[in-house]
């Protein structure tokens, strides 16, 4: 099975019959929904989720009243989402992020949660100029981080059973230099802490809102950078 660094020709075959089988068991972690409502202004009024996967991120931010669409590669995750989430099923959309159909500026913001980890630099650029063109304000891009060499370790364990887990991980400066072959006044901001630290605890203890998320994230900086999973890069669009 292949999962990695598809290409703008590839077929969604692999990752259709990869969802079929974890759908239902990535609908348990909202985290990241959270943590892209957290970053959102008040003039950010529609968004996009590329390479959405299972959709839950899409459904729970449109669950809080965030006019928030998703698209996926994968027909098999789509035709999943609809039947998951019936109430959006017109928000739902299958194409790939290479060559979307939505027009110039469609979109407020536009984000994605780990797509980027399985391409390589070539096929980053073409897809931060794809994701460039739909957005109107800010793109925001989520990948694992190479600086928590203990979440290293832990996919390189995982991965040789699962090809899921081959994926690559970011340092910094490298996914901000991406980044800013579209974007400028590029911020970096880490986040989940094992889902038991920091703004995870308060995420676990049910605080959600997003104000109170941003003021921890604001505080904290990158004092976590080495303890945080993912690293969540968000860049004015050009």
């Amino acid at each position: 099975m292949q999962l990695r660094n598809l290409d703008p020709s590839s077929s969604s075959k692999d990752w259709d019959s990869k969802w079929a089988d974890i759908f239902e068991h990535y609908q348990q972690d909202l985290r990241h929904a959270y943590y892209i409502q957290a970053m959102l202004d008040a003039e950010d009024r529609h968004v996009l989720e590329i390479g959405a996967g299972s959709f839950r991120d899409m459904a729970e931010l449109r669950r809080r009243g965030v006019d928030c669409e998703g698209m996926d590669f994968s027909q098999e995750s789509a035709q999943l989402a609809r039947q998951q989430f019936p109430e959006f099923s017109s928000a739902i959309h299958q194409m790939s992020a290479f060559d979307m159909s939505f027009a110039d500026n469609a979109f407020d913001v536009s984000y994605h949660n780990g797509v980027w980890v399985l391409f390589d630099d070539v096929q980053i650029k073409a897809l931060a100029v794809e994701q460039a063109r739909i957005t109107r304000n800010r793109m925001i891009a989520t990948v694992h981080n190479a600086h928590n060499r203990q979440f290293v370790e832990y996919f390189d364990r995982l991965k040789k059973d699962d090809p899921l887990y081959d994926i690559r991980f970011f340092e910094m400066d490298e996914v901000s230099s991406l980044m800013r072959e579209v974007c400028s006044d590029v911020v970096i901001v880490p986040v989940g802490k094992g889902k038991k630290h920091h703004e995870d605890l308060l995420i676990k203890s049910g605080v959600t809102d997003p104000q109170a998320l941003r003021a921890c994230f604001d505080e904290s900086g990158l004092k976590y950078l080495e303890s945080s999973e993912r690293l969540m890069c968000i860049g004015s669009v050009r």
